[in-house]
């Protein structure tokens, strides 16, 4: 449980730069700041992945409330526009809570009040519930929803187009607002009245984008306020929903049963850590075709098979989800073709991009992972070895696109055009960390598939074995020969023909790290000396030695000055788990190397960011110190290694 003080939430300054995330478990989300003052675009109180129109979209933005008594009318609410804050309902915060789902604490005299806002598991429907702790009055409360039914990418204008009328229903009404969306259901528990009063409400600004180099205003609509009596031991419950409302006095016990359930099985010694096995569920969905999946981050990742193979032995295995675990094996592996798995499942269409050369190889290490934590071998055989098979027939055979196995051995991969490793970003229209060719961790990660294969292989693939056997073993005879940077006594990161990249990044960390290596010990410990020495920070791994002239420590600016310093120094939390690995794989004192890992990496292992997302772990930080977050507010994997990491360092 994180509290934050009054001090923090009356300030501006410090209060919008903490942001809290609640999830529905099928790809949609409720988020602001602490305040409730939106200063993302990607900020709302009810968005849904829905399935026609096919996407996520915010539809309900964020409600104004306020309470009403002897003719006194209090804000609740904060707004940015142009200039100013407005409405300061700021003012009257005494405290944000988050726990099993966030709180707001607000307190007007001697009248104490609290809003939960909560997400129904399963279902595109948000609760707000105003509960009067203390006083002796029975207030008025007014809720106006502001609406803004625009794809998550984008902002919306006053538009002649919007429908504004509403229609009654029992305590709430619906709106249709635009043709081929879904209607909004919105209503409360309680008897309440609904006047309609359509209005727009203009530039509202969200300074995050502004800092982010995008269109930054923005125009929410609201048809009408909701009132009802507020009064001790009688919440009031207001909901939107794209269905009927239903009972909300039965969704709102039936999903915080469901929470506390949840927190119950996420249990662990370490408080910390419970609370991160708890959150980690947040990343955990089926998508509007079924599909057990993962969002490799909020607010605007979708499904990425990279980031779900690396991530999904935290999320599930090593944090007591197994059974999930197993069902995003078992639908990844049905989705493998010419030795792919799809690095980006479309979340606007039903398309697959097999745009990666790693997601099928990572799709190894994670099935070794799950049976490394007790996980079923005839589980393995039946679901998950067709594909692997696949996958190493297809790349012995050549039949993997943009894929080779050179003379040496060597997996090579892309063109100069081409990104298919992690370090995929583009600027100014260019690759900015060009890695065609053979990259040091796909070849660490092929030669880890040929020996897991043939650790599983069937009599039946005797054939195919040998083949694998056969293209291990050249590997092996000519990986440190292609790839050993005597200059630096590490590795390179990527060969092309005769050139050795010289680059110190992190990918050598895979080398050592991964079960089945390429290196002797000697080397191990080169390869670990040298990316501590030059990559290692409390948050997590650089992605390039700062001794490089390209080594950029900041990120800041438009979309290409960002991607720009993306893979060039920026810190990656995920990173963890492989490090702690390779370091306690050649430690002669592991007792020792434990200890320091559980108090280096401390931030990352027992803590959330104090400005940022304040319940999950980013999905970077910048290279120098203090070392501060950026990008996503909640990064899967970075979330899954380090509950990885903290399992592995009890083990």
């Amino acid at each position: 449980m994180k509290l934050i003080s009054r001090d923090e939430c009356v300030n501006t300054e410090t209060a919008t730069r903490k942001e809290w995330l609640d999830t529905n478990g099928i790809g949609g989300y409720a988020s602001s700041t602490i305040i409730n003052c939106h200063t993302r675009k990607y900020h709302g109180l009810l968005v849904a992945s829905l399935a026609q129109p096919r996407g996520r979209f915010v539809l309900l933005s964020k409600v104004e409330s306020s309470l009403l008594e002897n003719g006194k009318e209090f804000l609740l609410s904060t707004n940015k526009y142009p200039g100013v804050y407005s409405p300061t309902g700021h003012q009257f915060v005494e405290s944000f809570e988050q726990g099993l789902y966030p709180a707001i604490t607000y307190r007007i005299g001697d009248v104490v009040v609290r809003k939960t806002m909560m997400m129904v598991h399963g279902e595109n429907t948000v609760l707000l519930c105003y509960e009067m702790l203390e006083g002796k009055v029975s207030p008025t409360i007014r809720i106006r929803p502001l609406l803004a039914y625009r794809d998550i990418h984008t902002l919306t204008h006053e538009n002649m187009f919007l429908r504004p009328k509403t229609f009654p229903e029992k305590n709430g009404c619906v709106i249709e607002p635009y043709e081929g969306m879904p209607p909004l259901h919105m209503g409360t528990n309680r008897a309440s009245e609904f006047f309609p009063g359509p209005r727009w409400t203009r530039n509202v600004e969200y300074l995050i984008e502004r800092n982010r180099g995008f269109d930054y205003q923005e125009d929410l609509f609201c048809p009408g306020t909701f009132e009802a009596q507020l009064s001790k031991g009688k919440p009031v419950v207001f909901a939107a929903s794209v269905a009927p409302l239903g009972n909300l006095e039965h969704k709102r016990k039936a999903e915080t049963a469901r929470r506390e359930k949840l927190f119950e099985l996420s249990r662990d010694r370490a408080k910390s850590v419970h609370w991160a096995k708890y959150f980690a569920d947040q990343f955990l969905i089926r998508n509007v075709s079924g599909f057990a999946s993962v969002i490799a981050g909020y607010h605007w990742f979708g499904e990425w098979g990279r980031d779900t193979m690396i991530a999904l032995p935290g999320l599930t295995f090593h944090a007591g989800r197994a059974a999930f675990g197993e069902e995003v094996l078992a639908a990844y592996a049905g989705l493998e073709r010419d030795g792919l798995l799809p690095n980006y499942l479309d979340q606007s269409s039903e398309h697959l991009a097999y745009n990666s050369i790693d997601a099928s190889l990572w799709f190894f290490w994670t099935t070794q992972e799950y049976l490394r934590t007790g996980g079923s071998q005839r589980f393995v055989m039946k679901k998950v070895y067709p594909a692997l098979r696949n996958i190493v027939a297809a790349h012995l055979d050549g039949r993997v696109p943009l894929c080779c196995i050179a003379p040496d051995g060597l997996l090579h991969a892309g063109n100069a055009e081409t990104q298919l490793t992690w370090m995929d970003a583009k600027a100014y229209g260019k690759p900015v960390t060009p890695r065609n060719g053979a990259a040091v961790e796909i070849n660490a990660l092929w030669y880890n598939a040929l020996h897991f294969f043939l650790e599983l292989a069937t009599p039946e693939d005797e054939a195919l074995a040998l083949r694998a056997r056969a293209a291990a073993d050249l590997l092996k005879a000519n990986f440190v020969k292609r790839f050993w940077n005597e200059d630096d006594n590490c590795l390179s990161d990527v060969v092309n023909d005769d050139r050795q990249d010289h680059c110190i990044r992190p990918n050598q960390i895979f080398a050592v790290s991964l079960p089945h290596s390429l290196l002797d010990v000697a080397r191990m410990r080169a390869v670990v000396s040298s990316v501590q020495a030059h990559l290692l920070t409390p948050y997590g791994l650089r992605t390039l030695s700062p001794r490089n002239p390209a080594y950029s420590p900041f990120y800041l600016g438009d979309a290409n000055s960002r991607d720009a310093a993306y893979h060039q120094g920026m810190v990656w939390p995920w990173l963890v788990g492989h490090f702690g690995e390779a370091l306690l794989r050649q430690a002669e004192d592991k007792a020792g190397a434990k200890a320091f890992l559980r108090t280096y990496f401390k931030p990352i292992l027992r803590s959330f960011p104090d400005n940022f997302g304040i319940a999950s772990t980013p999905e970077i930080y910048t290279g120098n110190p203090p070392h501060l977050p950026r990008g996503c507010i909640a990064q899967a994997w970075s979330m899954g290694e380090a509950i990885r990491l903290n399992k592995l360092l009890r083990s």
